[in-house]
């Protein structure tokens, strides 16, 4: 099987500028409002003496978080409407190539893109406040390793928006946020009646005031064997939210994509 006919590095590199090239204005106008916003909460927090290493921290978060976010929820819109999806399903490639672009462009190319744009603000920002009001402010450090521990969260958390952008036809963000508040109600709705079951004794004894940990109850569990049912769980968590999170997102969104062009196909 000839993998091209499905996956060409130069169709997504179009693909990726057609991209940049549609939505250009769209960027600039959102970098340049942006912009505007941080340089005033620059010198009010100058004024106000509240500036020191963590703003970066704080207001990096926000554009990639808050902006990645809903920048992801966006990718897929031109598929969901009847007046741009003919144009989206006569693009001269595969599903999986147009996939593949999206991805790149929400993930690593919004990634590199918010890096280089706040460091460039943080030169504006160093230049407004040291020079024409004398005061300080910190340095913003490409490689902190915070950042890019920020960005790697980020790679994750992401394919749950791609997912919403696909799924969803309208409001995806909003609906993402929406599902995932309702999954984590159902979620710990589950782990408590799971805790209920497992340590019902335990839960009794702590009632009724005689609760010791060192003591083995019904159950058989003690102390040490507490402490490492707690390290599977944080391992299995691990396991699931840096190995198979992004995955399985990225795999549900290609499936539905498939589905989605072949239902506006017919």
């Amino acid at each position: 099987m000839n993998i091209t006919r499905y996956l060409s590095p130069l169709r997504i590199w179009y693909l990726l500028k057609r991209e940049s090239a549609r939505r250009w204005k769209d960027y600039l106008i959102t970098i340049s409002a942006f912009c505007g916003f941080y340089l005033l909460g620059v010198v009010i927090g100058a004024k106000t003496g509240g500036l020191d290493s963590s703003l970066h921290y704080s207001n990096f978060g926000s554009i990639l978080f808050l902006f990645g976010f809903i920048f992801t929820s966006t990718a897929f819109r031109e598929a969901h409407k009847k007046l741009l999806n003919h144009d989206y399903l006569m693009l001269p490639a595969s599903t999986l190539e147009k996939f593949v672009a999206k991805l790149m462009f929400s993930s690593v190319g919004f990634a590199v893109a918010s890096v280089l744009v706040y460091w460039v603000f943080s030169l504006i920002g160093k230049l407004v406040v040291e020079v024409f009001l004398g005061a300080y402010y910190p340095d913003f450090f490409i490689f902190d390793k915070i950042i890019w521990q920020m960005i790697g969260h980020y790679f994750i958390l992401q394919s749950i928006f791609m997912l919403g952008a696909v799924w969803f036809r309208k409001g995806n963000f909003i609906r993402t946020i929406i599902s995932l508040i309702l999954f984590s109600i159902i979620l710990s709705v589950l782990s408590s009646l799971v805790a209920w079951l497992v340590f019902n004794d335990y839960f009794w004894t702590f009632v009724r005031g005689d609760f010791n940990f060192n003591i083995d109850f019904s159950s058989g569990f003690d102390m040490q064997r507490l402490e490492v049912l707690g390290g599977g769980v944080l391992t299995l968590f691990k396991i699931i939210y840096f190995g198979l999170l992004a995955p399985v997102c990225w795999f549900g969104s290609w499936l539905k994509l498939r589905e989605l062009e072949v239902q506006d196909g017919v």
